[in-house]
């Protein structure tokens, strides 16, 4: 289907049998996500590093910067804005997942384009469950890739934690940060994940 490789596309049954098989929580990794034509674009049409959108928590320039307005960033952006909240492409996700009647979230709450720098790193977390505007209830996640080189020395693999608090009993998963590769993980009260210091 349009941006989305076509091999990716047709299946749904395969990345639905990962998804719910996966631990330690539900997700699935698959590579060559959009067609290569689309990923360079995105790639060449990626947004600049905005020091306004790049504030931490103290008010300092830090070293991850947030693009939340797809839409407003125009060009390929305004397209992949377009095709996330087409009902082809919530449907091909609930099959992907299994999960029923999921929605496009027009805020991109904590979603966006996301660009991190060398230093910066995410603590193992879990995510809202709720979303703070329109009280929907928040079920996935997805993350695809676009940085076109990258060295595994460098760091930031995403991990997937059973449960960073208990050491002796967590189980780590790493997806690398490979471009084109998407991820796709449930948002729950025990999907932590976080990456490792760039």
């Amino acid at each position: 289907m349009s941006i989305i490789n076509a091999p990716v596309w047709e299946r749904s049954a395969d990345w639905q049998t990962q998804f719910r098989g996966a631990s330690p929580f539900k997700y699935a990794v698959m590579e060559d996500f959009f067609s290569d034509e689309f990923c360079q674009r995105l790639v060449d049409e990626f947004p600049p590093f905005d020091e306004r959108l790049a504030l931490n928590e103290n008010g300092e320039v830090g070293q991850k910067c947030t693009h939340q307005d797809l839409p407003a960033l125009g060009g390929v952006w305004a397209e992949v804005d377009q095709f996330i909240k087409s009902p082809e492409f919530l449907s091909w996700l609930s099959k992907t997942t299994g999960i029923n009647d999921l929605l496009y979230d027009p805020h991109y709450f904590g979603g966006g384009t996301h660009e991190n720098r060398h230093g910066q790193d995410l603590d193992v977390h879990v995510d809202f469950n709720r979303h703070p505007i329109t009280g929907w209830h928040r079920r996935l996640n997805l993350i695809v890739y676009l940085n076109d080189e990258w060295d595994n020395e460098w760091g930031g693999a995403i991990e997937f934690h059973k449960d960073p608090r208990q050491p002796e009993q967590n189980e780590v998963k790493l997806v690398k940060p490979a471009l084109n590769r998407a991820a796709i993980f449930e948002t729950t009260y025990w999907s932590w994940h976080g990456f490792e210091r760039i």
